[in-house]
């Protein structure tokens, strides 16, 4: 069964890469970020972890990961990061947060909305936090490189 969650994810990445007509030749990078991201994520969720936390982490590990698929193939990381942060979204959470609100059930369309946005914020934070950290440590690592030539 996760083979198949795999390949749709890696399947998603793909249409979405199509979508923002990110080459053809950087597609399979582009949708193997946001299999990994998924993965990190699943993998998490799957031990305990809250689902805030685990997409956390995914973000971060996307995050990274496209910073350093930007280096080596000298390419945009926005190119990986779109379609690495895709299967992060909470698509059903937010679905069901409307689904409550509209049959009329406030208590949990209201606590089912506080867990989307907690959770999109946590995935917009990961990768800002990791993309953040990547460039300040390749920054000083560059810095130190220039002083002593």
């Amino acid at each position: 069964m996760l083979v198949i969650k795999v390949i749709a994810v890696f399947a998603m990445g793909m249409a979405i890469g199509v979508l923002y007509r990110i080459p053809r030749s950087l597609l399979v990078y582009a949708s193997g970020t946001g299999v990994v991201g998924w993965l990190v994520m699943y993998c998490v969720a799957a031990n305990g972890v809250s689902t805030i936390m685990a997409n956390f982490l995914g973000s971060m590990v996307v995050g990274v990961l496209s910073e350093l698929l930007a280096r080596f193939l000298k390419k945009p990381a926005t190119i990986f990061t779109i379609p690495g942060f895709i299967p992060l979204v909470p698509g059903r959470e937010a679905y069901t947060t409307m689904r409550f609100m509209v049959e009329g059930q406030y208590n949990e369309g209201v606590a089912m909305g506080m867990l989307t946005l907690l959770t999109g914020g946590a995935i917009a934070f990961g990768i800002f936090v990791s993309s953040t950290l990547y460039r300040l440590t390749r920054a000083r690592k560059d810095y130190e490189v220039e002083g002593r030539g």
